[in-house]
């Protein structure tokens, strides 16, 4: 886990040292693809969580429940 964290550092330092740089431009479209990238993570794990939902639901129709007395 240390090793992600200090990958992440990495990236953050990259990123500021960029900022000065970029044209205003640059960090807007910086910003829109982060949102979308957000978006779109967010929207696979909705749908990956309704996918297994929905699985669990039919896998219980097709059992056999048991006969009470």
């Amino acid at each position: 886990m240390p090793m992600q964290k200090n990958i992440r550092a990495d990236l953050m330092k990259n990123l500021y040292k960029e900022i000065p740089k970029a044209t205003t431009r640059d960090l807007g479209s910086i910003i829109d693809f982060l949102k979308k990238a957000r978006e779109v993570r967010e929207g696979k794990t909705k749908k990956r969580r309704e996918a297994r939902k929905k699985y669990v639901e039919k896998q219980l129709e097709k059992a056999d429940l048991p006969i009470w007395w």
